[in-house]
């Protein structure tokens, strides 16, 4: 049984991740994962959603019977460094969300902290890098990305203390972009997909610029990035779709002004 499906609907790729009963994450789930990225690069592909289909977790974490197998040199095979994989994801030219749609902690946060927005539900999750309960330490980039994201000194309280934080937590310390109350039906994936239809409905080459230029943007600021800035606004500027938005934008605000003048 796949551990990964995908469905299109509105220019929006779903993929939905089952790993019962653990609802763990394994190298089958990232080999499948690098078979489906052509797909994803596609331009019909305006949007890409996670999320999982337990409801409790939407990924638990890693397999640790996968990982003591790899420390004892019996690990499954790997067609693609999960580095590799989530750097991927990342410079897709098109939104990535996830919908936490349940406790995610090790690999399974890990791979959400790679996504471009995340969404989550507030209740009883619980979502966390605690893998020096363990003996190692987050092996899927999380040392790098939970700290770009809440900061060194948090970052290294968390992990270090091997802490699991609520949904209302994450939302404060800056993991979530969304986070859908408790108190209503909605679904932490209802809200990501809304989130994938609405930007889905952008002019492509601008989401995809801007999509670029956050994930490569430095602190402080760079003079290279704001030439690169420059760069690609004169590129969108002279497009058709560019144009003709512009062109409505500035007939209104036309008429506007003669209104009132």
């Amino acid at each position: 049984m796949p551990h990964l499906t995908l469905s299109m609907s509105d220019q929006i790729a779903t993929i939905l991740f089952s790993n019962p009963p653990l609802q763990v994450m394994t190298p089958t789930t990232l080999n499948e994962l690098n078979a489906m990225m052509p797909r994803l690069k596609e331009d019909d592909v305006r949007a890409v959603v996670f999320a999982g289909t337990d409801e409790k977790y939407f990924i638990r974490h890693f397999s640790v019977e996968e990982l003591d197998a790899s420390a004892s040199g019996q690990g499954s095979n790997w067609d693609v460094n999960m580095d590799d994989l989530l750097l991927e994801l990342e410079h897709l030219p098109k939104p990535v969300i996830t919908a936490l749609t349940g406790s995610a902690m090790g690999g399974g946060l890990e791979f959400a902290l790679a996504t471009d927005i995340r969404v989550a539900k507030d209740g009883l999750y619980h979502y966390g890098l605690p893998e020096v309960s363990v003996g190692i330490l987050p092996g899927g980039g999380g040392t790098q990305r939970l700290t770009e994201l809440v900061g060194r000194n948090r970052a290294m309280e968390m992990m270090l203390r091997a802490r699991l934080i609520s949904p209302a937590q994450a939302f404060q310390y800056g993991l979530f972009e969304e986070l859908v109350p408790a108190d209503t039906d909605e679904t932490a994936l209802d809200r990501a997909q809304s989130i994938a239809r609405e930007i889905a409905q952008r002019p492509r080459l601008a989401v995809a610029h801007i999509k670029r230029l956050a994930r490569e943007a430095t602190s402080p600021v760079n003079k290279d990035m704001l030439s690169l800035e420059t760069k690609l606004f004169g590129e969108l500027m002279r497009t058709p779709e560019a144009q003709a938005l512009l062109k409505a934008v500035a007939q209104d605000h036309r008429k506007e002004r003669e209104a009132g003048s």
